[in-house]
């Protein structure tokens, strides 16, 4: 998998996701770059689907892989840029309520027992499972 910025473009921070011969654009260079927990999404999507997938071997299993691209595929990763490309952005709206959250008041424990938001005995913070219907499933 590679990324090709368009240089035709002003703002030099959009291009083409190539994957073989298939190739996905616009995709802005902050969609093919966004990572969580310090793992980039797109390259770790495409490294477990590659003919020789990366990650921890776990069992024989682990040899048996694909030989083609699944359409399946195509769709998912089509489906992966939409939903990073929203992610990305919603980052600077994210990032002003995440900010009035941390400016806004705490709330204590004790403001949530003096309702009924926080469960007050050891009892009530049981899993009530009778409202699920069949007792024996549990």
């Amino acid at each position: 998998m590679r990324f090709v910025l368009d240089e035709s473009l002003p703002d030099g921070t959009t291009g083409t996701v190539w994957l073989g011969e298939g190739s996905w654009g616009p995709v802005a260079k902050d969609v093919y770059d966004y990572s969580v927990g310090g793992k980039n999404i797109l390259k770790s999507w495409f490294n477990y689907r590659k003919r020789n997938p990366g990650g921890k071997k776990t069992s024989p299993l682990d040899d048996i892989t694909v030989q083609t691209w699944p359409s399946e595929w195509t769709t998912e990763f089509t489906d992966l840029l939409t939903v990073l490309t929203r992610v990305v952005d919603l980052q600077e709206d994210q990032e002003k309520l995440l900010n009035e959250i941390l400016a806004g008041p705490l709330v204590s424990r004790d403001d949530l027992s003096s309702g009924t938001t926080w469960p007050s005995t050891a009892a009530a913070r049981k899993p009530d499972y009778s409202r699920l219907g069949d007792p024996g499933l549990f």
